[in-house]
């Protein structure tokens, strides 16, 4: 019976402790995919645009994170903290993804419908 009683309280223990949070000055899934998402569209913009010259395609793309980041109202090192946990957290930097590939997805039907 002791037994039993041991096996039953370690699963309800078990149950209710809390899942890890995302720690504080970390950014939410769908704010962090929101930004990459205008990350990478900068960036794609920025590999068109160098082969008509390399240093004003890098400045656009400078003045477009300061931008994003702005809109945001964040900062490069919040963008890099939030990137570092995210990629030490797979499954969710693959949510994250999915959704960035959905949003760019969506976005591409409006520009070029069929």
């Amino acid at each position: 019976m002791n037994l039993n009683f041991l096996i039953i309280l370690s699963f309800l223990l078990a149950c209710s402790i809390p899942k890890e949070g995302i720690p504080e000055g970390i950014l939410s899934q769908n704010e962090f995919a929101s930004i990459l998402k205008e990350v990478h569209l900068a960036e794609a913009t920025f590999e068109l645009q160098k082969t008509n010259g390399k240093e004003d395609a890098e400045n656009a793309l400078t003045k477009s994170y300061q931008t994003i980041f702005s809109s945001h109202n964040i900062n490069e090192t919040i963008f890099q903290k939030t990137l570092e946990y995210y990629a030490n957290h797979p499954s969710e930097l693959d949510e994250i993804y999915a959704d960035v590939i959905e949003g760019i997805t969506e976005e591409r039907s409006t520009l070029n419908p069929q």
